[in-house]
């Protein structure tokens, strides 16, 4: 596993060459999201996870996840075990969460939290899981069922405080818990809904409120969004994305996997990362290219507010290793 030392080298790895837009990386990626199911339990208007085919929201298999965490923790300091679907929709979550964290540094899970019963909080608790964050968009019954479709406010609440009321007893400082809010409207985060709401959390031991700007799922969405200056996009250095059926992508935002890199049952990820595909969306995008790729080419993400290139929006806890 390595140190925390190495993460701050590996970092300026990335960066130097992110900067000088290296086709073949010298530096692996720190970031990793593992998919371990692609399902949701949900039918959120916002979210594009009702329009993915049903033949692609299966669950990862164990050899895969195994294969794929064994070589991780040679490279990777950051891993979320979650991505397009709801994770606690795999028979062996816990287990699985438990397997990653203790061989990844910092491992995060996000959730609905409609699934979170007792038993299933005490094993997060237990697993080494140093952050669990809760989508959860609107601060009363109202606005919420109506972004989050299918799941029950007052369950989620209980499921939430349950998780809280568990950690505490146990004694136990992790997981870290945060809850996090996509501000669709003023109406929705109105002061006065966020006061109440959060009131009771707080005593509790809730850690952090997250708010978080939408975007636009690489144009799934059709928001609006101002053009900046263009960079091409830091995940072709930093990040890889491994799907529940071994898949490899680039980028996070990429819902439907539209540029699959590789597959980790025919190759090792180290080799996927410098193969002939990332070095041609790296060449691409470094050259402009963005809208030969179908996953690019009305991505907001390529048009954000950066420094030095990188994205200022994330860069403070890139810096102190917080990133959400």
């Amino acid at each position: 596993m390595p140190s925390e030392i190495e993460y701050y080298k590996r970092l300026f790895q990335i960066w130097r060459n992110f900067r000088r837009r290296r086709i073949r990386a010298t530096a692996m990626p720190f970031r990793l999201w593992v998919e371990l199911h692609a399902g949701c339990n949900l039918r959120c208007s916002f979210c594009p996870n009702k329009d993915l085919q049903e033949s692609l929201k299966g669950p990862m298999e164990w050899d895969v996840f195994r294969k794929v965490i064994d070589e991780a923790s040679g490279f990777a300091f950051d891993m979320t075990l979650n991505h397009r679907g709801e994770s606690l929709l795999h028979p062996d979550a816990v287990e699985m969460i438990r397997y990653a964290s203790e061989r990844i540094r910092f491992t995060k899970l996000h959730t609905n939290g409609v699934l979170l019963d007792p038993v299933m909080s005490a094993g997060l608790v237990k697993s080494g899981l140093k952050r669990l964050s809760f989508s959860f968009d609107g601060f009363v019954k109202q606005d919420y069922e109506k972004n989050r479709v299918g799941a029950n406010f007052d369950q989620v609440v209980d499921n939430i405080r349950n998780l809280l009321r568990i950690r505490r007893e146990m004694g136990s400082r992790t997981p870290r818990v945060a809850i996090e809010v996509i501000e669709f409207n003023d109406s929705q985060m109105a002061k006065e809904k966020q006061h109440r709401f959060l009131r009771e959390f707080k005593a509790l031991g809730l850690d952090e409120l997250v708010i978080k700007k939408p975007h636009n799922w690489a144009g799934y969405l059709k928001t609006h969004y101002r053009r900046r200056r263009y960079a091409p996009c830091t995940f072709l250095w930093s990040s890889m994305l491994i799907l529940w059926n071994g898949d490899v992508s680039p980028c996070s935002q990429d819902f439907f996997a539209r540029y699959v890199v590789g597959n980790v049952r025919d190759k090792s990820m180290r080799e996927i990362w410098n193969d002939e595909p990332m070095q041609r969306l790296r060449r691409g995008l470094t050259e402009g290219r963005y809208r030969d790729f179908p996953a690019c080419v009305d991505c907001d993400r390529l048009w954000r507010d950066t420094f030095l290139g990188i994205p200022r929006e994330y860069l403070k806890q890139i810096l102190t290793h917080r990133m959400p």
